[in-house]
């Protein structure tokens, strides 16, 4: 029981550092340098999960690219998007088959006159889909971001369409990314919790 307790206990430590560094990354002077790889806490719950069929699964699930590379934090995100969000706008009449450099133009002109959008959908209204234009998608993403629903953003950048979709393609596989790393790293730290809770009440 006290060996089962003790691994029950590196287990758990290990999915909580793995937590961490999915929601803070590492000390770095730009968001690209905050960037840490997953792979040293992965191997460390590897190795304290004993082939446990359950966390391999999951631990399966998480992307190469996060356990080589790491994930944006939810901070980065909302400060990338800013840009992103400015270029959007400015592209926002570009739709899938392209324009000439008088649309573009025009396009860039329309931006300086379309203010922030006052109307902010709930997430448990319908919505008519005429409602859902570039500039109130871009609004509503933003206004999900400074509430911390990086999800909800995500489904509102996922509706753009033309130009603004192509301009806002990285930033969105990005959040893809973090979210669903950030998904197995929670199953894993509340599986670790329950493993914990068993090896305590046997």
């Amino acid at each position: 029981m006290e060996k089962q307790g003790r691994k029950a206990q590196e287990l758990w430590l290990a999915c909580q550092t793995l937590q961490n560094v999915v929601d803070k990354g590492q000390d770095g002077a730009t968001w690209e340098q905050q960037l840490k790889p997953l792979n040293p806490e992965i191997s460390a719950i590897r190795e304290a999960c004993i082939s446990n069929p359950m966390i391999v699964t999951i631990l399966e699930a998480i992307p190469d690219a996060a356990i080589c590379r790491g994930v944006w934090t939810e901070t980065a995100l909302a400060e990338r998007f800013e840009r992103v969000n400015k270029i959007c706008r400015r592209v926002a009449m570009i739709d899938e088959t392209g324009g000439s450099l008088f649309k573009f133009f025009i396009s860039y002109v329309q931006s300086f006159f379309v203010f922030r959008s006052s109307r902010v959908f709930s997430q448990l209204e319908e919505i008519n889909p005429s409602d859902l234009s570039t500039f109130a998608l871009l609004d509503n993403a933003r206004h999900s971001l400074e509430h911390n629903d990086l999800e909800q953003a995500v489904r509102y950048v996922n509706q753009l369409r033309g130009e603004p979709r192509r301009v806002a393609a990285d930033w969105l596989l990005e959040a893809r990314l973090r979210l669903e790393t950030k998904q197995a790293s929670e199953v894993l730290l509340a599986y670790a919790s329950a493993v914990g809770l068993g090896s305590l009440f046997p």
